[in-house]
């Protein structure tokens, strides 16, 4: 097998290696000396220059000179070596050829590989849904744990994935989830998902929210949100599990117990009825309306600010900056006079 022509740097052809290839075309022979005496340039960037040719199969040893046994492509210039030159379409097949056996040689050891490792496909299916079946709860402990569990249960879904997400994520984890949901929707799969109104103010969970619309995906917004909940065909439900078990709080649970998983998902069914569909990024005002309400709500029901906060799914901070705001523009005093004032004003429901 001829040596790959690209496993050495390639310097540029430049205006040398044209004028030597022309001379080899039109005189049919080149020999570097005659070359540059003709051309009044050092024998040694001649020689350069046919070597360079040389491993690009450009030029070859003339058969009927004494070179003429030395395999192709090798860069050996001898000044009194006459070269002939060859076409490119022959030349380049004498570069690639080398290369595209390779890659044939290459593509046959992946599928010999591939067909090893899935040979064990059907071992790892049924040891998979036998340990679903025999465990009606599953601890993952660790944010690796929970990450491969959510791969395998999405790649695993065909009906439907469900889910509710009460606080803001990362750009990254946004992301990483998007890349699910593109290929479970890819597959027919129904994806719905609740958030809680407060992201509607970041804009980059708006866009993010707009392109799982365009996907094809369902989301809406509540102002009171349940915990963080995931449904693969309303039999598998994954939980944040806030024990102390759990690395770092970020483990989760996965729940498989019929009744148990029926029971979650009814209670989300309910929130997602009363949700507001989002369908673009202009679209958010009634959202804020509602989340201006929830807080008024909370305002006159006394409830703490970090006991608030956690019901709307929103930072204390942010929940704080939505009290001063409203006690501004009601002229109150006080946060339960400014609840008052919005019971009095019709700003509140019932």
């Amino acid at each position: 097998m001829d040596k790959i022509a690209t496993e050495a740097p390639l310097s540029p052809l430049g205006d040398l290696h044209v004028l030597l290839y022309r001379m080899a075309l039109e005189h049919g022979r080149l020999r570097p000396r005659d070359a540059a005496l003709h051309l009044d340039v050092p024998g040694a960037e001649i020689c350069a220059a046919v070597d360079e040719l040389s491993r690009l199969h450009l030029l070859h040893p003339a058969e009927d000179g004494p070179d003429a046994a030395r395999p192709a492509g090798s860069a050996a210039c001898d000044s009194d070596t006459a070269y002939a030159p060859r076409s490119p379409d022959v030349a380049v097949t004498h570069v690639t050829g080398p290369i595209e056996s390779q890659i044939q040689q290459l593509h046959r050891e992946s599928e010999r590989m591939s067909s090893h490792v899935m040979a064990m496909k059907p071992v790892f299916e049924e040891s998979w849904h036998g340990h679903f079946t025999r465990t009606p709860i599953e601890y993952l402990t660790t944010l690796d744990a929970v990450r491969a569990a959510l791969a395998r249960l999405s790649a695993a879904a065909r009906v439907e994935v469900a889910a509710a997400h009460p606080d803001l994520p990362a750009p990254a984890t946004l992301e990483e989830g998007l890349q699910r949901t593109t290929e479970a929707i890819g597959r027919g799969v129904l994806l719905r998902t609740v958030y809680p109104h407060s992201v509607l103010s970041h804009a980059y969970m708006r866009q993010h929210l707009s392109r799982m619309v365009a996907l094809g995906a369902r989301v809406r917004t509540t102002a009171h949100m349940p915990d963080r909940v995931l449904f693969f065909d309303a039999t598998t439900a994954v939980l944040a599990d806030h024990s102390s078990s759990s690395e770092d709080g970020k483990g989760a649970l996965a729940v498989r117990d019929p009744s148990l998983v029926r029971f979650l998902y009814r209670s989300w069914e309910s929130v997602w009825e009363s949700a507001r569909p989002f369908t673009g990024e202009a679209d958010d005002g009634s959202a804020k309306d509602e989340l201006r309400s929830s807080v008024l709500e909370l305002l006159e029901s006394g409830m703490k600010d970090e006991m608030a906060a956690r019901r709307l799914a929103m930072s204390v901070t942010t929940y704080r900056r939505h009290v001063t705001e409203l006690l501004t523009e009601l002229g109150a005093q006080s946060r339960f006079q400014a609840g008052s004032y919005a019971r009095r004003a019709g700003l509140l429901n019932g």
